[in-house]
């Protein structure tokens, strides 16, 4: 019984898992939340364009240090 392999829950291949995901199913779901969330900064600073607010990404890093 130790040697069975589980079965991953997204491919359903029988490889050694961590938390139930197979690695290479864990890297393609890692990569497709990282695009949708960077279409997601895109998508909000087109919409801040549309209403005349420009996004300065410098300003917040510059009140972060203001106040040392």
């Amino acid at each position: 019984m130790e040697n069975e392999q589980k079965k991953c829950m997204i491919c359903a291949k029988a490889t050694p898992l961590k938390g139930g995901i197979c690695e290479p199913c864990q890297e393609r779901i890692r990569r497709e939340a990282m695009g949708e969330q960077a279409d997601a900064r895109i998508q909000a600073e087109k919409e801040l364009k549309k209403h005349g607010i420009t996004p300065d990404r410098e300003k917040g890093k510059k009140r972060e240090t203001e106040g040392r």
